[in-house]
């Protein structure tokens, strides 16, 4: 009986690490952000209005960014800039991508041209209307970390 009972407690901590570093994987402070470590990002869509702070090192040459938005009710939409490595000295674009209504999807996808190898910030802003989900990818001249391979 004991043993059952320290597996299941053991198998609750698991569980509540790994809801926590989820949690913690996307940063609100613009001064620290989650630095990428994967060529997408994907979340929810909750009427929050939450913004969330990526970064990562592009360039030289063109960098897109494709955003898909899907609503799962009412008007989904999330709004998306990139920034310079100072997070508020140069915005280098400004978008965003909205579905309008349950169950539609749309795509926004922007591209623009880097000069230098350079530490960018994406900057996410969740609507306030609408529930649905959106998913972020970066391709052309991006260099994410990617996790050890173990």
């Amino acid at each position: 009986m004991k043993r059952s009972a320290s597996l299941a407690l053991s198998f609750l901590l698991l569980i509540a690490v790994a809801l926590s570093g989820s949690a913690a994987a996307q940063s609100q402070d613009r001064d620290h952000p989650t630095p990428i470590k994967s060529s997408e990002i994907e979340g929810e869509l909750d009427a929050s209005g939450n913004e969330y702070f990526y970064s990562f090192l592009a360039g030289p040459g063109e960098l897109t960014l494709t955003v898909d938005v899907k609503s799962s009710t009412g008007q989904a939409l999330l709004n998306f800039e990139l920034l310079d490595s100072k997070a508020a000295a140069a915005i280098i674009c400004c978008e965003f991508a909205q579905a309008n209504e349950d169950g539609e999807s749309a795509r926004n996808m922007k591209s623009v041209k880097l000069g230098k190898r350079q530490l960018v910030v994406l900057h996410v802003t969740v609507g306030k209307s609408g529930r649905g989900t959106y998913r972020v990818r970066l391709s052309g001249a991006v260099a994410v970390e990617k996790p050890a391979q173990g």
